[in-house]
């Protein structure tokens, strides 16, 4: 079997770590540093743990294709605050150097690069793990794809999916499009709730089966035919929440097993940006690639 990729969902970690931490790591040149010691700390877990071979970090731009589709998606989410926003170029240029490819496309999230590595990869041959606490990316899990949150020591196959949120992961953006996500901002039908709407997937495996009457006869709860001609009235808008919600697995990048590769720390990167954010002691804990000999 092929060694397994890690896919990280580094501002998932960024943004962890930045309300973690206290707010006295600064670097020498009085920037909060908390986010990048933070993050940086999870990717040395992840390398000291996992021995991982291949690995890639996922970042996003502040472009989405999705804005083009609703207007107010994500509309409601407030922008970083500044002294977190100023770390984040930092995040990227300390995971180049301690070995780890980035990735990030214009006009797609984290999750569609995440996904596309997943799916490319795992086409390859390769197991693969998102590691990541957000629940949207559990749609991406299957034989060949889990969820490992570092931060809470928690695996997510397709059977602790079910057992978690109710239904298959092929069904979390039907879930997310019928009770709606106030996080992403993507409307769901009113009056249907979380419950309601695994309810409503046990039986239908999709929004989509909702005009079978044959099916829909199954469906037992309290105001079941006045909640069903809600969502059959609003069927796309419906739709447009699903697709709002979807991970999209194409995007345009370049993805092979060598690009991917784990290559450890590079000195020459490493010690002027570490000793820039006053690193000075994690350096030790950094493993390192062998020097070329001449």
């Amino acid at each position: 079997m092929k060694k397994p990729v890690y896919i990280i969902d580094s501002l998932n970690y960024i943004f962890r770590a930045y309300h973690a931490l206290p707010d006295n790591i600064v670097s020498p040149s009085g920037m909060l540093a908390n986010a990048v010691l933070g993050y940086l700390r999870t990717l040395l877990r992840i390398i000291k743990e996992r021995k991982p071979e291949y690995m890639a970090a996922v970042f996003e731009k502040d472009t989405s294709f999705r804005n083009g589709i609703f207007e107010g998606y994500k509309a409601n989410r407030k922008q970083p605050p500044a002294d977190l926003e100023a770390q984040f170029e930092y995040c990227r240029k300390i995971t180049d150097a301690i070995g780890v490819a980035c990735f990030e496309v214009d006009d797609y999230e984290a999750d569609d690069v995440i996904g596309t590595i997943a799916a490319r990869m795992s086409g390859l041959g390769h197991p693969v793990v998102v590691v990541t606490g957000d629940k949207d990316m559990t749609q991406l899990v299957c034989d060949s794809v889990r969820i490992y949150d570092i931060a809470k020591e928690q695996w997510l196959d397709e059977g602790g999916v079910r057992e978690k949120f109710g239904v298959a992961p092929s069904q979390i953006p039907d879930l997310l499009a019928l009770h709606g996500d106030h996080i992403d901002n993507i409307p769901g039908v009113a009056g249907v709730g979380e419950k309601t709407a695994r309810q409503i997937l046990a039986v239908c495996r999709s929004i989509e089966e909702l005009g079978s009457t044959e099916l829909t006869a199954e469906l037992k709860f309290r105001g079941r035919d006045e909640i069903l001609k809600r969502i059959r009235e609003n069927m796309e808008n419906v739709r447009i929440s699903r697709r709002l919600a979807t991970i999209c697995c194409e995007v345009p990048i370049e993805v092979s097993s060598e690009a991917l590769r784990y290559r450890r720390g590079d000195t020459r990167l490493l010690n002027p940006l570490c000793q820039e954010l006053g690193f000075i002691r994690v350096l030790d804990d950094i493993p390192l690639a062998q020097p070329l000999l001449f």
